[in-house]
């Protein structure tokens, strides 16, 4: 089977080299690798021509700078495997990451493989650097399509494309949002929902660079908004699509977690300086929001998300009003 390797690649020199050696030295040859020059300025974009020159599995299309979702997009515009992968251009795979999650898929019957990932704080090569955490953390093996939906939204498969394999079919109607970060999280959701059956492959077979500059480190409204608009979106299927597989208390747990990390956001920016009147305006619609989801007159889980949305929030907007 082909399998279509997609390499999104913006200003990112120092680790290009790395990333693109690991993608051309797979132990399974049967590749069509995709490099994406999504508008490089700092000499990426030489590096691209010469590794595409050298080696004629690799299609090298250069582009105006669209982000990583666009440049991701026109990689599956073109696509043609069987299979298709991602790899961010400052990450590395290992040399067996294709062969094995290949292999799995087909022994499992499965439509989607997963590996664990390494995640490695490194400015230069990650080789020899020991991770500072592996995920996800489950037991290998199979899982049913509902299965797999329950540990997505329980956060204990990532909704991070990189280290995993899809069928390319599933992309037929699934791109990734352009202009936002968090831009995994809802064509992961789409994507599993179209799987019957998702295996994971117990190695590390994914190196993820942890990097201080990288956009989704950084606090600011536009990575709040697109974190509460990728919640939105997935929320809003779970309720439509998945009532019968994913239990209540999952689901507000979930909202849970994202209003916490709204709020401690939120405070950063204050910490930070910040003055944004759409500060004050996301949390009142948050409240409003969990007001009618919620109710006054529940019992846990639901009693938590009320504490955390009825009384923190409000105090907060008090202090955003007195800076």
């Amino acid at each position: 089977m082909l399998v279509s390797v997609i390499v999104p690649v913006y200003n990112v020199a120092p680790y290009l080299r790395e990333a693109l050696d690991s993608v051309v030295n797979q132990t399974y040859k049967d590749l069509e690798i995709i490099i994406v020059d999504d508008g490089s300025t700092d000499g990426s974009a030489d590096i691209c021509k010469e590794y595409a020159d050298s080696d004629t599995r690799i299609k090298l299309i250069q582009q105006s700078n669209k982000g990583l979702s666009g440049a991701r997009n026109t990689g599956l515009d073109i696509a043609t495997g069987d299979l298709v992968a991602f790899v961010d251009s400052d990450d590395s795979i290992s040399p067996f990451f294709v062969e094995l999650l290949v292999s799995a898929m087909i022994s499992t019957d499965s439509s989607i493989a997963i590996c664990r990932c390494s995640v490695i704080y490194a400015s230069g090569s990650m080789k020899g650097v020991a991770a500072s955490y592996f995920f996800p953390t489950i037991s290998n093996g199979s899982y049913e399509r509902s299965d797999a939906l329950r540990l997505l939204v329980e956060e204990k498969m990532s909704v991070n494309v990189c280290n995993k394999l899809f069928r390319r079919e599933f992309f037929s109607d699934v791109r990734f949002a352009e202009g936002h970060v968090y831009e995994d999280a809802f064509p992961c959701f789409k994507l599993f929902d179209k799987a019957e059956r998702v295996v994971l492959v117990d190695e590390s077979l994914y190196n993820y660079r942890r990097r201080p500059d990288s956009i989704t480190a950084s606090v600011s409204m536009n990575n709040i908004n697109d974190c509460l608009l990728a919640h939105n979106c997935v929320s809003d299927l779970i309720r439509q699509k998945w009532s019968d597989v994913i239990p209540e208390q999952l689901y507000l747990k979930k909202h849970q977690k994202i209003v916490t990390f709204l709020i401690l956001s939120y405070i950063k920016l204050i910490k930070s300086g910040t003055r944004d009147k759409s500060l004050e305006h996301e949390l009142r619609a948050l409240i409003l929001k969990t007001k009618r989801e919620v109710g006054i007159n529940t019992l846990e889980p639901k009693a938590k998300i009320y504490y955390y949305v009825i009384k923190v929030c409000p105090a907060l907007i008090r202090v955003l009003r007195n800076k």
